[in-house]
């Protein structure tokens, strides 16, 4: 019963420790901005974002943060809120982020791809005529993944 309730308790502080890390990660990332000698944030995360090919883009003043979006998926309406979205007109390509912090990609994919697949169909339904593509950033690593 112990070594059970012990088991418990360790499992609780992990998904706290976890939670208050993402939370403080979010936090973070919200208050980038990189536009050369204008540039804000956290200095060794904006170095690790430039090391980042296409990441940079996510980052500057015409990129925007926290964006809000509903619709409908299959008759059930959803409300999220993409961490980064960036409107490319000239091209008509949208391109959003979601921020990660978890260091086993593999445990949480599929609930993290929908997730992403979901906000593609919200945008692509509210900008008819706009390629949309997400990316998930892994921020343990600092690594871009299409999805």
């Amino acid at each position: 019963m112990k070594t059970n309730l012990q088991t418990i308790l360790d499992n609780l502080k992990k998904s706290d420790y976890a939670t208050a890390t993402g939370t403080h990660m979010h936090s973070q990332m919200r208050t980038i901005i990189i536009d050369g000698e204008n540039s804000r944030g956290p200095q060794n995360i904006i170095n690790q974002i430039k090391s980042v090919p296409n990441l940079v883009d996510f980052f500057t003043p015409h990129a925007q943060t926290e964006v809000p979006i509903a619709g409908y998926i299959e008759n059930q309406f959803i409300s999220r809120r993409i961490d980064r979205m960036i409107i490319h007109h000239a091209t008509q390509e949208i391109r959003i982020l979601d921020y990660k912090t978890d260091t086993d990609r593999a445990h949480f994919f599929d609930k993290y791809a929908k997730q992403i697949s979901e906000y593609k169909k919200l945008v692509a339904d509210a900008y008819p005529g706009y390629s949309v593509r997400g990316f998930i950033l892994w921020l343990h690593d600092f690594s871009l993944q299409e999805i």
